[in-house]
């Protein structure tokens, strides 16, 4: 049984969707449990048909806290395990994760695994909420036989909260569905000489941790640049229009707000830098879809972006509150095709470890091994 909170859009639904479908590949019999789902990426039930495995709603599990509806959610859960009876319990995202995890130990499931894709510690409340997170996560993780960290760093924050013991987190990096971004992929436009446009990619949902203002900032720095500099802005969310009336204040005219795409593999491949400003992130799936695409990644440097943007070899990393070093990292990218060139190869190669084939085969091995005190 897998668990999470909601299946809206986003890069949590998106590997949870795709390890169901692979698991079932795997031999493995799938329940999929979310909660209130309001904006799917995709058809759920037309996709769950076709790839073998079931999908079930619980309307009062949500992401916003509700004594009344958690303390339902919880006991629905339990009620839906004692009537499935699950080898392995997988829960996905923190309040399904928060949930799950006392439910599974209650009902005596043998096996329970949790992905927090991410984690709240940090860059989304303040820290006197954060500490209530991290005091909750102590008590689940008791619940619960393995912690699948997205990466090392996720992994080491756990330690250092002393969220649990070391052996509990495993790494199991993210997967992510490559093939569409490397069919399209071309790295003829990454010699693009200066004079040349250069068109700098942004993808996500435009809400605050997105850190789009960064960018927007960035560009009005860039301006008045000799180089010819164009961005393209993908996705949608609750700030978008703050951002539309900061892109006019700031006087830019080369931004183009493009809302929700279902061509981003196109947008992506057509290209020649990709920028990432988050102040908190798991993983970013976004960013393997821009390597697996060819592109430069400039990105900041929180949560798991480190470990996937090595500084100067295949991308450059800022801090997420400096605008100046992010037009600097752009000039310097933009100004020279043979870094770019070089940037897009290494990154082409870099992303084949990160596919979804991949990814099942270690959340598979973790399954087989998490009774154990040790992982390879």
């Amino acid at each position: 049984m897998q668990i999470i909170t909601r299946l809206d859009q986003g890069g949590s639904t998106d590997v949870t969707l795709k390890l169901s479908a692979g698991l079932v590949k795997n031999g493995y019999e799938v329940l999929l449990v979310s909660g209130k789902t309001t904006e799917p990426s995709l058809d759920l039930a037309d996709y769950t048909r076709k790839n073998g495995f079931r999908l079930y709603f619980l309307r009062a599990l949500s992401r916003e806290p509700s004594f009344f509806f958690d303390i339902l959610a919880f006991i629905q859960i339990y009620r839906l395990i004692l009537k499935f009876r699950p080898d392995i319990l997988h829960t996905n995202t923190s309040k399904a994760g928060f949930l799950g995890r006392f439910a599974g130990r209650l009902a005596k499931v043998p096996k329970i695994l949790h992905s927090p894709h991410g984690h709240i510690f940090y860059g989304y409340y303040n820290r006197l909420i954060s500490k209530c997170f991290i005091i909750l996560e102590k008590f689940a993780t008791h619940c619960c036989d393995r912690v699948l960290n997205l990466t090392e760093i996720g992994r080491r924050d756990h330690i250092r909260e002393r969220i649990g013991p070391p052996w509990k987190f495993y790494v199991t990096s993210g997967g992510v569905d490559l093939a569409q971004f490397f069919n399209v992929s071309s790295l003829e436009s990454k010699t693009k000489t200066p004079d040349e446009i250069i068109r700098i990619c942004w993808v996500g949902r435009i809400v605050p941790v997105k850190n789009l203002p960064m960018l927007l900032n960035t560009a009005a720095i860039l301006k008045n640049n000799p180089l010819n500099l164009e961005y393209l802005i993908v996705g949608d969310g609750s700030d978008r229009s703050y951002n539309e009336k900061l892109a006019d204040e700031l006087g830019l005219s080369g931004i183009q707000f493009l809302g929700y795409r279902s061509d981003i593999p196109q947008i992506m491949a057509s290209s020649d830098i990709f920028v990432f400003t988050s102040l908190n992130e798991g993983f970013g799936n976004v960013i393997i879809e821009a390597m697996a695409c060819g592109l430069p990644i400039i990105g900041t440097r929180v949560g798991g972006t480190p470990e996937l943007v090595q500084d100067g070899r295949n991308g450059l990393l800022v801090k997420s509150d400096n605008s100046e070093a992010l037009a600097n990292a752009i000039q310097m990218i933009a100004s020279d095709p043979e870094l770019r060139r070089d940037m897009a190869l290494l990154n082409r190669k870099k992303a084949e470890y990160f596919t979804i084939d991949n990814y099942i085969k270690r959340v598979i091995y973790a399954y087989n091994t998490c009774k154990t005190n040790e992982l390879a």
